[in-house]
């Protein structure tokens, strides 16, 4: 009979295919391959032929590589510092990387910028990601606009790397669903900024909630057909400014006699419009 075998033969010996390392991780396959790429990041062992397999060692390398890129330190300096235990590392917490993260995007690094998001959310998840390091980036991006208008470009590449760091994340973490009746966001016709129903969605999906999301080029009529074919619990209209038929969609889509909230600044104070992530996720889950 062969004996059992210890932790330390179980924390080194190279059994973890990239499937399941990327699994764990939250990060797709391809990040994995860059960092052997570019960082020299590569698996403990290979098979015959030439498969990757990683050791559970690796595996918390790669777990402080995200906690130090979450924090704001570039990818070649994390995989440096990823050699280190944990107690020689202050990565603890996002809010010290908003200024790295509008850094990278204004110097178009989006492969770096792509792996700081991805560590982040892999980190945090998205509501802390979103609340303590992407919102307030966009934040200083505002003020910078306000003073000087020079920087909309850098909020539409850190908008469009944020919508799609966050389809990766999801993509890789694959949260189980309830079987409530899901949630309709919709984004009122004409509207450009589709990011922040992106990160409410992925919020609510990682909370469970079944979610339905149309995009701008959803028309009033298929909006209004999507309604009752979706049963949701609630309908969320989001709107960055006031446009023609707003008005009009919202109480067209009220009359379906479902629950029906506003997001977004391009709502009165009246409309009573969900304030901000937090608040809308609380909203949108405390009913199920």
């Amino acid at each position: 009979m062969s004996e059992a075998a210890s932790p330390r033969d179980t924390l080194t010996a190279a059994v973890l295919p990239v499937g399941q390392v990327s699994t764990l991780l939250g990060i797709p396959t391809v990040t994995l391959r860059s960092w052997e790429a570019r960082y020299g990041l590569e698996p403990s062992g290979r098979t015959p032929g030439l498969h990757r397999r990683y050791t559970l060692a690796d595996v918390d390398r790669f777990r402080r590589m995200q906690r130090l890129i979450a924090a704001g330190i570039s990818a070649g300096d994390a995989a440096r510092l990823s050699e280190q235990p944990d107690s020689a590392n202050h990565a603890t917490s996002p809010n010290h990387s908003g200024q790295r993260l509008l850094d990278t995007a204004e110097t178009l690094a989006l492969a770096e910028l792509a792996d700081l998001l991805d560590g982040s959310l892999a980190t945090y998840g998205v509501s802390r990601a979103w609340t303590e390091l992407i919102a307030p980036a966009f934040r200083a991006l505002g003020s910078r606009y306000e003073q000087q208008r020079d920087c909309t470009d850098i909020e539409l590449i850190l908008a469009r790397s944020v919508e799609a760091a966050v389809e990766r994340y999801l993509q890789n973490r694959r949260p189980q669903l309830t079987e409530s009746r899901p949630t309709l966001l919709v984004h009122c016709p004409e509207e450009r900024h589709t990011m922040p129903l992106t990160v409410l969605r992925a919020t609510l999906l990682e909370q469970g909630q079944s979610v339905v999301l149309l995009g701008p080029e959803a028309t009033e009529a298929a909006i209004l057909q999507s309604v009752p074919r979706a049963a949701p619990q609630t309908v969320v209209l989001w709107a960055t400014a006031r446009r023609p038929g707003q008005l009009r969609l919202r109480n067209l889509v009220t009359a379906t006699g479902f629950t029906t909230m506003t997001a977004g600044p391009g709502w009165p104070p009246s409309a009573q419009p969900l304030a901000d992530l937090r608040t809308a996720t609380k909203a949108l889950t405390t009913s199920r």
